[in-house]
């Protein structure tokens, strides 16, 4: 399980144009959600933040695995989409980057390392990294 850390509202807002992007975002169900980072809740707290400071938010796509490419199958942006807001790890924003290579892609959380779990003792360990390194070979871009 990867860990990961909220970037700040305002730092996101930075990679953002008022006037021009229009707005989904796609968040993990797995990981980033159980990290309490991401998932529908966190989802909804940020359209909220988004529309309330005049961006233009169409959608939101709640994703089991955005790290695994087939689960962004569901994922049917809409035409005028041109901006993603990924609440998902650095695997999950270097899928979306090779799904939507149309689209900037701001990351929401950044990984702060993976937990493992020892099969014989059961015991889980925290191996700080800047990437996950379980599907991908890079960060995410930012």
């Amino acid at each position: 399980m990867n860990r990961t850390r909220s970037e700040k509202y305002e730092k996101i807002k930075e990679h953002l144009d008022i006037n021009n992007d229009v707005i989904s975002l796609i968040s993990c169900n797995t990981c980033v959600r159980l990290a309490k980072t991401g998932g529908e809740e966190k989802m909804k707290e940020l359209v909220i933040k988004l529309r309330e400071d005049g961006y233009n938010v169409l959608d939101g796509f709640l994703i089991t695995l955005p790290c695994w490419d087939s689960c962004l199958d569901n994922v049917k942006l809409n035409q005028a989409v041109n901006t993603i807001i990924a609440i998902a790890c650095s695997c999950g924003c270097a899928n979306m980057e090779t799904r939507f290579p149309d689209c900037k892609i701001i990351p929401a959380v950044m990984d702060r390392g993976t937990v493992v779990e020892d099969p014989v003792t059961h015991r889980k360990k925290f191996r700080g990294t800047k990437r996950c390194g379980l599907y991908c070979k890079s960060p995410c871009k930012s």
